[in-house]
């Protein structure tokens, strides 16, 4: 299994994208597991960075037993849009960043194996660009994200961390543009994401509410979606906003995109049994 930490000089934006990359492309210990079968982009939090999967999560591990590429940019506290005081990560994510990794590394592109996901920033980065570009991605999954941002906005207003955090994203006012309005963004992209047999994974822990209310946001974006054609699976268990949650739920998204048990195996290994 080869484990990539690189950077990807993109023109467009003139920068360089720090990017953290596993191919398990040597699994001599499971030689029955076949060749790499597809490319998970996932996306990290905020106050974190790409690697946070591979050092918090067992990702490597996962990618080891069922072949999938993982994909894992830094793109800093972007919420993955154009930022008003920073780089235009949406554009960097949805655009230059692929095509030159492409190039290089000749990372598939086809649909049918590309799927992106995220925890907390990263499940509304990944939710965002998932229904704007459901001719890339083949399921999209969301785990414990901010999927009301209006309302995370409107609970930031006067918190200083959380202007802090918002502000360089989306202007001074806070004020959240109607494609990043996951509650309207969905329902007008909702009947292409159907049409092309886009799925939808999505988690949360219950307890999630205590600062952010993302519990609650992500209640506020299935009552938005509800009567749309959208095909999403969502599921909840106790747990807060942390890392076993997001290990749980990368699990059951690599299950949910093979359409079989491998989450919830994993979840029996966890608990190892008393030997003698």
């Amino acid at each position: 299994m080869a484990f990539v930490n690189t950077a990807v000089f993109v023109p467009e934006a003139d920068m360089n994208v720090n990017v953290t990359m596993v191919f398990p492309n040597d699994r001599r210990w499971n030689p029955g597991a076949g060749e790499i079968k597809g490319v998970i982009t996932l996306l990290h939090g905020a106050y974190g960075c790409g690697e946070d999967w591979f050092r918090l999560t067992a990702a490597g591990r996962y990618a080891y037993d069922t072949g999938y590429l993982l994909v894992c940019p830094s793109t800093g506290n972007s919420f993955y849009h154009n930022m008003t005081y920073g780089p235009p990560w949406f554009d960097i994510l949805t655009g230059h960043l692929p095509r030159e990794l492409h190039k290089i590394f000749k990372i598939p592109a086809d649909r049918e194996v590309n799927h992106i996901a995220g925890l907390s920033m990263g499940g509304y980065g990944a939710m965002r660009i998932g229904l704007a570009f459901p001719d890339r991605y083949a399921t999209i999954g969301a785990f414990s994200g901010p999927m009301d941002l209006a309302l995370a906005a409107a609970m930031s207003v006067n918190v200083p961390e959380g202007r802090a955090l918002l502000a360089p994203v989306l202007g001074e006012n806070l004020a959240v543009p109607g494609d990043a309005d996951l509650l309207k963004a969905a329902v007008k992209g909702a009947e292409r994401s159907r049409a092309l047999g886009q799925r939808i994974f999505m988690t949360c822990g219950r307890q999630d509410d205590l600062s952010h209310r993302i519990h609650t946001q992500n209640r506020n974006f299935l009552e938005a979606v509800k009567n749309t054609p959208l095909d999403i699976t969502y599921r909840e268990w106790d747990g807060l906003h942390e890392w076993h949650v997001w290990d749980r739920s990368l699990a059951e998204y690599i299950g949910f995109i093979e359409k079989n048990d491998y989450g919830i195996q994993q979840r029996g290994n966890w608990r190892a049994e008393e030997q003698g």
